[in-house]
């Protein structure tokens, strides 16, 4: 039987992962003009006019997300069939950041194919979730929740240069702020499990 704090802390997970993904695709950059308002899945492609060296960054929540869903999933599914429909739906979460069909293949994409690939693969590896120990999950929620922190080193670096092409200072869209708190709660419930698996150690299946 699934203790009170099991159920609250899988629905902090999920809570986290939802909040990540909805964030991902709301504006990051805000303006009042809807056509020049940016959201975080456009950065990676709307980026590349202004020379960022590591643009491909920009697709690494999203990646993170996907992963940290079949992750979380896996441990609570426990038919084979439902466990292989995680996997389809962590998938196609990062397939979301996929660029636009005439671009693709360009080389310029490359890295951030790489980075989609690597992720599909981890996305497959969940399929082990069960067997590891809980604190050993913990660690690798913790290390995915991070992954937010190159996209924001990206994000910062490209700020003041959308502020100039704009005219003038912008500020930060909700779309950034709910991605992060989704991340941060991904960051907490990974830490409890990692710090104290003792609490979660009992698989909420």
């Amino acid at each position: 039987m699934r203790s009170k704090s099991q159920i609250a802390s899988w629905g902090l997970a999920f809570v986290g992962i939802c909040l990540a993904i909805v964030g991902y695709f709301g504006p990051w950059i805000p303006h009042k003009a809807a056509a020049l308002t940016v959201t975080g899945s456009e950065l990676s492609w709307f980026s590349k006019p202004f020379g960022l060296p590591s643009r491909e960054l920009f697709v690494l929540p999203l990646i993170a997300a996907g992963v940290v869903f079949s992750l979380t999933a896996q441990r609570y599914i426990a038919r084979p069939l439902a466990r292989f429909g995680v996997v389809v739906l962590g998938i196609l979460v990062i397939l979301a950041s996929t660029p636009i069909y005439d671009s693709i293949f360009s080389p310029e994409y490359r890295r951030q194919l790489i980075l989609m690939a690597v992720g599909g693969v981890l996305v497959v590896l969940t399929l082990f979730a069960p067997r590891l120990p809980h604190r050993v999950w913990g660690v690798l929620i913790v290390l995915l929740a991070l992954g937010i922190l190159p996209a924001l080193w990206q994000f910062a670096a490209f700020q003041p240069r959308v502020a100039a092409l704009y005219k003038g200072a912008i500020g930060v869209g909700w779309g950034l702020i709910v991605c992060l708190i989704g991340f941060a709660l991904l960051l907490v419930r990974g830490i409890l499990a990692a710090v104290n698996p003792s609490l979660f150690a009992t698989s909420p299946r």
